[in-house]
């Protein structure tokens, strides 16, 4: 009899589409024999470590982990005190456990590595894994840098939204995918997590990965790091405990900040000061860290929030309230008329409308903006080779940091004209946890 349990069960692990368990109950049913009976065989087999249990609100996968054995037993022993439930609908009867925890059967890691063949898996090595037993929800950590190859293909719809992603090919207008075969790729979701050196690393639980191709299977293979490494929290919390992060990345406060000052300028004046804002849904793609510490990464990025900045800025709100225009001499009493930058009009702007203690806050205040603007205007006047170096991966975190901090400031001076008082903040940005991912 035990025998027979033992071949369901195997086979039961073996046919399922997604290496799933088969109900306790069913053993008793499909043997027709007592249903404590069959726990006790079930018991002297997880002894014997030919099967395993898996009890949770889901187990019909082997989510973390495999118990140890004496674990098992208990929640086998516990096992006999639930009772069958069935509910008639019409002439349909379905049947469940009056448990909140029911329980499925699987052969043990260690009877799957002595008899089970992966041929038929080929040289798909996360699917292999899942056939041998392994737990769906186990994180497999990889390098940044795999991401790039997904994050700079236009074939490949790839979304981040700071902390987590997901990956597919595109498909044409007959709904037909645009990429070879071997590309035909579906990544549910991705995270972010770090390294003991606080390096950013990519993490996919492993039954994500079996969507891979062979081929992508490979190439993350390749890819993937060793040693201590962990997810990070607010991932965790959105795909295993199902709740909402209640952090926001510094990205995402940017572009908040950003539109709250057009909200508060548009009350306040009339007009906006910026000419575009964004929303989480329709901010530019490339408009969070990069997965590759480069120089060329590193000006694209700097390019980008230029644009977002300065060459955003809109000189209208500014007319007939300070000088647009500067002459300089050019000597033998002909003056060449300039228009003054962005920056310098609305630094020039702030500084006569708001009145600080001491001398140069203001100043102060756009020395960030105005190195973003330097910033991009070096790569802009000479070749240079691209370079790899984990500096432009600090050199990112803090530019946009101090971007973030002048936003705020401002958002703050506006806030604080007579026309605004009645003007509410986002909560979310005027208290909940900006990050720095």
């Amino acid at each position: 009899m035990k025998n027979k349990i033992q071949t369901i069960v195997y086979d039961f692990f073996v046919n399922s589409s997604d290496f799933n368990g088969i109900p306790l109950r069913n053993i008793s049913q499909k043997l027709n024999i007592e249903y404590e009976a069959s726990i006790d065989l079930i018991k002297e087999l997880v002894i014997e470590d030919i099967v395993s249990i898996q009890s949770s609100t889901n187990p019909h996968i082997i989510g973390f982990q495999h118990y140890p054995i004496e674990s098992q037993l208990t929640i086998l022993e516990e096992a006999k005190k639930i009772k069958e439930v069935i509910h008639s609908f019409g002439d349909f009867k379905i049947s469940s456990e009056n448990t909140e925890f029911p329980i499925c059967l699987y052969p043990s890691k260690i009877f799957l590595s002595k008899n089970r063949t992966l041929a038929e898996f080929g040289n798909a090595c996360y699917t292999q894994q899942l056939a041998l037993g392994e737990p769906h929800l186990k994180p497999i950590f990889f390098e940044i840098e795999v991401l790039d190859r997904y994050s700079n293909d236009p074939r490949f719809d790839f979304k981040f939204e700071d902390y987590s992603g997901r990956i597919s090919c595109r498909y044409d207008e007959n709904e037909k995918p645009i990429v070879r075969d071997e590309d035909d790729i579906f990544l549910k979701t991705f995270g972010l997590g770090f390294d003991d050196n606080g390096n950013r690393l990519a993490v996919v639980y492993l039954r994500y990965l079996k969507d891979l191709t062979t081929e992508h299977q490979i190439y993350w293979k390749s890819r993937e790091k060793s040693g201590h490494c962990k997810m990070l929290e607010e991932y965790h919390q959105n795909t295993i405990q199902g709740n909402w992060s209640s952090s926001y990345s510094i990205f995402s406060g940017f572009i908040g900040e950003q539109k709250c000052i057009n909200d508060l300028t548009e009350l306040i004046f009339s007009k906006a000061l910026f000419r575009k804002t964004f929303e989480e849904e329709n901010r530019p793609k490339e408009f969070t860290f990069f997965f590759t510490p480069t120089l060329k990464n590193y000006n694209d990025f700097i390019l980008l929030l230029d644009k977002m900045i300065s060459e955003n800025i809109n000189k209208d709100f500014f007319e007939g309230k300070v000088e647009l225009f500067e002459y300089k001499e050019l000597g033998n009493g002909l003056v060449e008329k300039q228009s003054k930058g962005t920056l310098q009009i609305f630094e020039e702007w702030l500084t006569s409308v708001f009145n600080v203690e001491g001398d140069g806050s203001i100043s102060e205040l756009f020395k960030p903006l105005k190195k973003i603007r330097r910033e991009r205007q070096n790569p802009a006047h000479r070749i240079s080779e691209n370079q790899y170096d984990l500096k432009f991966t600090d050199k990112q975190k803090q530019i946009i940091s101090d971007a973030y901090s002048v936003f705020r400031n401002l958002r703050n001076i506006f806030h604080q004209h007579p026309k605004a008082k009645s003007f509410e903040i986002p909560n979310w940005l005027e208290n909940g946890k900006i990050k720095t991912f």
